[in-house]
């Protein structure tokens, strides 16, 4: 101070804080949702508290005590959080920053179309091709899957494809790999065998009246197995569904019978067997009116067989339709047909007079040329 008297100072303290602080995180983190994460610290300096949070994920809260934030927590949500946390206390407004990445679990949806994922296809038969999108993973692992078949991902798709070569019931899992969370797409692949090879006989004649031909058509170890008529006319089966079925014409010809052996939607195994119905042929031998006689032993009986294109006599008689019989007896011709079918005629011949042998008696003694000898 100045004038008056004396010489008088005052003195005093003047404390200037100066303004609170906050550290970098002490991590940026990038992890998986509902995944506990690591301690995110911020050392502070001047505050004596923290206000208000903003920006962490759900799930995530912020704590502080002895100078240091320390943010903890098991993220909810997924995505890019930006968070603020405000000191208080102390000078300045300073804020605690950082970044939190939250991923989210892959997923994995059917992407080919409905039904693909539970398909029936027959044994070495092209598999419709199985696809699922995929998000998050980086790659996948197959299992169960049918011999001749294979999975693969690329470019956030998961394929399965290829023919399988083996039948059965086959439950495949598709897991992906990389990215969140255990990820898995399930399905069904039932691989039809294919129907047992159907067989049938040879080709079958049956002569005269419209009997049963017995089919030989194999029974099927894979599948069912039905008979129809192919070409020929009308007839009926003795059981359309059996591989031994019997076959009865309802009029003479030519029949083309089928044998199939199916199962499911694969291709049918088909097989075909010819069996012709032929009316007989007739034989006839003329002069054939019970017994025919032979009066003389010289006495020559020609016959004739009609009702074929070939014949055959017994008793050495030949082969040509007519024949010449000289002795008694009794005698078989076979006719034969174009078409194979034969019949038969017999004829029995007998002779009812043995001819005489004629005899002269004469004296051993010479008789002079005017005698008589008796």
């Amino acid at each position: 101070m100045t004038g008056g008297c004396g010489t008088v100072t005052s003195t005093g303290t003047i404390t200037v804080s100066p303004n609170n602080t906050a550290s970098a995180a002490s991590s940026t983190p990038t992890l998986c949702i509902s995944t506990a994460l690591t301690d995110i610290t911020h050392a502070t300096t001047g505050a004596t508290g923290i206000g208000t949070s903003t920006g962490l994920p759900a799930g995530v809260t912020a704590a502080w005590a002895s100078n240091t934030i320390t943010i903890s927590g098991t993220p909810t949500v997924s995505g890019t959080f930006s968070y603020s946390i405000a000191l208080t206390g102390g000078c300045g407004v300073v804020n605690a920053t950082g970044t939190i990445i939250v991923t989210p679990n892959n997923t994995s949806a059917l992407s080919s179309a409905v039904g693909t994922n539970a398909q029936t296809p027959c044994i070495n038969t092209a598999l419709t091709t199985i696809t699922y999108a995929t998000t998050g993973a980086t790659g996948a692992t197959f299992s169960g899957l049918p011999s001749g078949v294979t999975g693969s991902w690329s470019s956030n798709v998961a394929t399965i494809t290829g023919t399988p070569t083996a039948s059965g019931t086959f439950n495949y899992t598709v897991t992906l790999t990389g990215g969140c969370g255990t990820v898995t797409s399930t399905g069904t692949i039932t691989v039809t065998p294919a129907p047992t090879t159907a067989t049938v006989g040879a080709t079958q004649n049956i002569c005269g009246s419209l009997v049963s031909a017995s089919l030989g058509g194999n029974t099927p170890v894979v599948g069912t197995g039905a008979w129809i008529i192919v070409s020929g006319g009308t007839g009926t089966f003795s059981n359309s569904a059996l591989g031994t079925s019997t076959f009865t014409a309802n009029a003479y010809g030519t029949y083309v019978l089928r044998w199939t052996i199916s199962n499911g939607t694969c291709t049918a195994s088909t097989a075909d067997v010819t069996v012709n119905y032929y009316s007989a042929p007739t034989a006839a031998i003329t002069n054939n009116t019970g017994t025919t006689v032979l009066t003389c032993a010289t006495t020559v009986i020609s016959v004739t067989a009609s009702g074929a294109v070939s014949y055959s006599w017994s008793g050495g008689l030949g082969s040509a339709a007519s024949a010449s019989i000289t002795a008694p007896g009794t005698y078989t011709v076979t006719v034969i047909a174009a078409n194979g079918c034969t019949d038969t005629e017999v004829i029995t011949i007998t002779q009812d007079i043995t001819a005489p042998t004629a005899t002269i008696n004469y004296p051993a003694t010479p008789y002079c040329a005017t005698g008589t000898a008796n």
